[in-house]
């Protein structure tokens, strides 16, 4: 399970959640998989996923409701996914024509909550009548109109009890400027993959073993429908890589899941996927 602040991201092939070991899950090459998001927050979620740095949802983003979850098949055309995601061994033949990407095998969730709606307060004050005198406030007590709520940043809204246009501009300038500065700070460690050749042009060498992209798979039929948000909180990110290799270096042979078992060669004892060596002699699981 990858989990932060309230909300979860999971990988599934056939039905199962896949298990994520130093955040990536391990998947033979031409299985299709599914994303999972569960949105722990009391408030609604906005969410942009990519996938090999491909838009997944058609340039929109999800709203998860409070307390929800939802499971997304495949890739979006408007409101509807209509190709299952599939993911492949990345060959030579592939890399050569359409190139070769830093993101590729990487599922990034991009995810902003709602923010908190002010609360609006109200003052009440004693009536005194005293000697026939009427008073109906006190001239030193602020008066509370009851009319307008006050913005975040506190300047003044407008007599709807809505943020002013200035407000909400600013507050959506600086939300868009958060969303494209979410997935600063987060560097994927590679080696450069690119070669020369006698002619001393630059050519792309032969990708590795478990790199893998995702591709349209089989026939799906998930709708959504459109749905609206308030302003949103700052954007953070989970990334999950896609592997088609083990640590070990053999090619997984079936999808790792959150139940599978790794038997011990050499004592055969049974021990959890997440584990690298057995607990009971010391030998390394494949």
């Amino acid at each position: 399970m990858t989990y932060k602040d309230y909300f979860v991201v999971e990988v599934k092939s056939k039905g199962k959640i896949l298990r994520v070991k130093n955040g990536s899950v391990y998947l033979p090459f031409g299985n299709e998989y599914s994303i999972l998001l569960k949105n722990l927050n009391s408030r609604k979620a906005s969410i942009k996923i990519h996938i090999d740095d491909q838009d997944v949802l058609d340039y929109s983003s999800l709203i998860l409701e409070p307390n929800s979850s939802t499971e997304i098949e495949g890739f979006l055309s408007g409101t509807v996914a209509r190709s299952k995601f599939k993911f492949i061994q990345k060959t030579k033949e592939i890399q050569d024509y359409r190139g070769d990407k830093i993101d590729d095998g990487m599922i990034r969730v991009e995810f902003a909550f709602e923010k908190s709606k002010p609360e609006r307060r109200q003052i009440i004050t004693e009536r005194h009548d005293h000697h026939y005198h009427h008073y109906d406030y006190y001239p030193w007590w602020p008066q509370w109109t009851g009319d307008k709520i006050g913005s975040l940043d506190g300047s003044s809204g407008d007599s709807s009890g809505g943020l002013n246009s200035a407000t909400y501009t600013s507050s959506m300038e600086a939300n868009v400027k958060a969303s494209n500065n979410a997935g600063e700070g987060e560097i994927r460690a590679c080696f450069s993959n690119v070669q020369m050749d006698s002619l001393g042009v630059e050519s792309l060498g032969q990708p590795l073993d478990d790199e893998g992209i995702t591709v349209k798979g089989s026939d799906c039929h998930q709708s959504f429908r459109y749905g609206s948000v308030g302003e949103l909180d700052q954007a953070q990110v989970i990334i999950i890589n896609l592997k088609g290799y083990a640590d070990f270096g053999g090619q997984v042979e079936q999808p790792v899941t959150v139940k599978t078992r790794l038997v011990c060669s050499s004592c055969g004892k049974k021990s959890r996927s997440s584990f690298t060596f057995c607990p009971a002699c010391g030998t390394r699981l494949e």
